[in-house]
C-alpha cells in the first residue's frame, strides 16, 4: 500500500497521499476463514514462488514492514483452488512452508475462505480467487507495491484502474479482473499497488521485472 503521489514539476519528488496513509492502516483480513488441516502438500512450485517473493521483497516491488509486507503471491493448484502467501508473510529467502497455506474452496453465502495451513490466507484472498475463478488461463499473480510503478504508470503505458478501492475488498478484486479480461497481464490498482498474471509463476515474475526496468530506464534519462 505504499501509492505515493508525484509532482508534476519533478517525476522524483514523491509524497505519500493522505489516502495512501489510510490504506498503510491495516485492519487485518476482511473475510471469513475456517482451517481444515495444519498443513497441506506441494511441489516444487512453492519453492519458485517463495525465490520470487523474496526478490521482490528485496527489490522494493513488496517492501517488508513491521506486520509483514506489502505483497502477496500465488499459483493455481486446480480449477477453485490455489497456495497464496499467509496473512502478515514476511519473506524469507529459504523456504519456510508455514508462510503460506493452500486455499481450497470459497462459500460465498459466508464468504469464508476454507484454507489448509497453519495461518490464514493474505487479506487480498478476494483478489487472486476472483482471478482464478473467472481468468483461467492464469496459474500465477504476483501482487506487490512500488511507488514509482505507480507514479509513473501512465509514462510506463500500464493501464491503470480507474476508481479507488481499500485493500482486500470484494469491489478492489472486481478491478482487477476488469482489466484482465480486457487483456491486461500486468496493471495497476489505483493508488494501491500492481498485479502480474501469467501462465506459470517466473512468467508473472519476469513480467513484472520487465516494467521495473522500463522504469529504471525512465529513471536513467531524466
Amino acid at each position: 500500500m505504499n501509492g505515493y503521489s508525484s509532482r508534476a514539476n519533478d517525476p522524483l519528488d514523491i509524497q505519500y497521499s493522505t489516502k495512501t496513509i489510510d490504506m498503510e492502516n491495516y485492519q487485518g483480513v476482511k473475510f471469513n476463514h475456517k482451517q481444515s488441516n495444519t498443513s497441506f502438500s506441494f511441489d516444487n512450485r512453492l519453492e519458485r514462488l517463495n525465490q520470487w517473493a523474496y526478490l521482490f521483497s528485496q527489490l522494493g516491488l513488496a517492501p517488508v514492514h513491521a506486520g509483514g509486507a506489502y505483497g502477496n503471491h500465488s499459483y493455481r493448484t486446480a480449477e477453485e483452488s490455489f497456495i497464496i502467501s499467509k496473512a502478515g508473510m514476511i519473506p524469507g529467502e529459504a523456504l519456510d512452508p508455514e508462510n503460506y497455506c493452500h486455499v481450497t474452496a470459497f462459500e460465498e453465502s459466508t464468504t469464508t475462505f476454507i484454507f489448509d495451513g497453519e495461518h490464514p490466507p493474505s487479506s487480498e484472498c478476494f483478489l487472486h480467487n476472483i482471478l482464478y475463478q473467472n481468468h483461467h488461463e492464469t496459474q500465477s499473480i504476483l501482487h506487490g507495491h512500488c511507488s514509482l510503478l505507480n507514479a509513473h504508470a501512465k509514462i510506463l503505458n500500464i493501464e491503470t484502474t480507474t476508481t479507488f478501492y481499500d485493500y482486500g475488498t470484494e469491489a478492489l478484486a472486481d478491478s482487477a479482473l476488469e482489466l484482465a479480461l480486457a487483456g491486461h497481464s500486468f496493471f495497476i490498482l489505483k493508488d494501491h499497488g500492481f498485479v502480474a498474471l501469467g501462465n506459470n509463476i517466473k512468467s508473472a515474475g519476469n513480467l513484472t521485472l520487465d516494467y521495473f526496468g522500463k522504469l529504471v530506464t525512465f529513471l536513467k534519462n531524466l
